[in-house]
This record gives C-alpha cells, structure tokens and sequence, in this order.
C-alpha cells in the first residue's frame, strides 16, 4: 500500500467510445498521486474489448493500468479486481460514463487527512441528458447514515466515494451475486467498520444519456428480495417498528415499477403489505411524480 496514492477503478463495458473520457476525468484531476484501474468486464476479444484495449494502449501516462477480465460477470466482479489489485491507501470508483469535478479526489483527500475519525468520504452528484441538467443529488449529511442508506432517503452513488483500503479490505467488497444494490451492499458493510463523512459540493457529473437501466416489476421483486437476503444483518440493528419502515421504503420502490408497468396486481399486493402509512403515501406521490418529470426529458 502507497501512502497517499488514490487507486481509481474504472470498469467498462461494451463502451469503448466513452472509456477515454472517463480516464482524462481522472488524469486531469488537482490531485495528481493516483493510479487508475480500468476493468474490462467485456469478453475477451471481442470487439469490445479489441477496441477498449487499443485506446487504452495509445494512451501514454502510465498511471493508467488495463486489466481484462477471464469473462464477462458484472460490475460488481470488476470493481472487486480492481480493489484486489489497487495499491493505494485510498480507492475511489467511475463509472466509465460519468465524469468528475477536477478537484475531487484533492477535496475527497484532503478531508479524511484533517478528519482522522472518518474511513471514508462521498459528495454530491448531479445527472445530465442531452447536455441538460435533470436531477440534483438532495444535501444530506452523515447523522444515522447507515440508516439512511438502508432505508433509501439518502443516495450515495458508489462514484462519489473515496475510502480508506485497510477499512474496505475489512469488508468482503462488493456482492457478486447482487443484480442490483450492489452499492448500497458494500456502503453498509463499510459503514459497520467506518464513517463516511459528506462534502457537501456536486464534485460528480452522471450521464444518463443512455437511459436507466429499468427492470420490470417482477424483476424488481426479485432483486430487492435478494437484497433483503444479503443485508439482512443490518435489518437486525434496528428494532421492529423502524425494521418496518426500512422495508416500507422498499416496497414503494416496487410500487413505484408496478405503476409504471401497470402492474395493478402488485400495486395493491405492495400497498397492502405496508399499510396504513401516511408519510409513505405522501413521500410514494412525491417520488411518482418525479420519477415522471424525468421520464419526459
């Protein structure tokens, strides 16, 4: 482990045009002590992956390292060969769609080495599409931000993060057997070993010009239950009454899908599992009518 280095994971797939300039996000960082990992989660030799690995080779700083994945498995496999291979004291995560603020990592560093306390730090995060600003990550901060991960109200995007690597490798990283959620996984497993501590400045830039990947109800169901399986250690922190309310948040998130698929069935199977919840209602209305704003950009 290099004192000081941030190790920057970027995994890719099936995106060679955009990998570049998620790399030069990063190499234009204000803080110039790192290393960037790109992931290709691609299978090997295909086109994909053909054209990923000749950008990376034309490419001549050699802080950046290509590794290529046995076989295509998912983002989560590919960010954990990253960490498995990182040499930093601190890693960060980019999506090879999204692009950082240049003062970052400077910012991101700067606040664990005055805050001893802390294992980790995020930011905020702002989306485009088209070129047009669309949604704005809510301010938040750390206070109860174990349950608030958990129970949905904050959003803490996995490129936002930088952490400690001793606390991380405390962790067993990111759960590959997750099809969603990923993120919220491994952010509440390191919450268990460290605090993560909030800047509270849009420092990264999401591209959503491709859409979000949105799964049908039925789907969903599925992945929000192996969630559930998966974390279930930190359902068991709380008592019953707040157990119910994490879970609530949940569901609307599955009512949510069913709506929008017109899915009535589970509409009312979801309702009648949470009850009478009078906040939930109105916070369901709140996000509805959001998530149909954005839709129609």
């Amino acid at each position: 482990m290099i004192k000081g280095l941030v190790s920057c994971i970027v995994p890719t797939y099936k995106r060679p045009d955009l990998i570049i300039g998620a790399i030069e996000s990063i190499l234009e960082q204000t803080y110039v002590n790192l290393e960037v990992l790109v992931i290709d989660d691609n299978e090997p030799y295909d086109q994909y992956s053909i054209e990923t690995k000749k950008k990376i080779n034309l490419m001549t700083d050699r802080r950046v390292r290509y590794i290529q994945q046995e076989h295509h498995v998912n983002g989560a496999k590919a960010r954990n060969i990253g960490i498995e291979n990182a040499h930093g004291e601190y890693v960060a995560f980019l999506d090879d769609d999204d692009r950082w603020c240049r003062d970052k990592l400077e910012k991101q560093v700067d606040f664990l080495e005055n805050n001893k306390d802390y294992a980790g730090v995020s930011c905020l995060y702002i989306y485009y599409r088209n070129g047009q600003l669309i949604r704005k990550n809510p301010v938040y901060t750390d206070e109860n931000l174990h349950r608030k991960v958990l129970e949905r109200s904050v959003s803490v995007g996995t490129c936002t993060l930088l952490l400690k690597k001793e606390v991380l490798d405390q962790t067993d990283y990111f759960n590959v057997n997750l099809n969603r959620h990923q993120e919220l996984q491994l952010i509440l497993d390191f919450l268990i070993k460290g605090k993560i501590g909030i800047i509270q400045e849009y420092l990264v830039k999401g591209n959503m010009d491709f859409g979000e990947n949105r799964a049908n109800a039925t789907n969903v169901v599925e992945y929000k239950q192996a969630f559930f399986d998966a974390v279930k250690k930190h359902f068991d922190i709380y008592d019953n009454k707040i157990q119910k309310n994490i879970y609530a948040a949940h569901y609307f998130e599955i009512i949510l899908v069913a709506l929008r698929n017109k899915n009535l069935k589970l509409v009312i199977k979801y309702l009648w599992k949470i009850g009478f919840n009078i906040q939930g209602y109105k916070n369901l209305c709140k996000r509805y009518k959001m998530r149909r704003e954005n839709s129609s950009d």
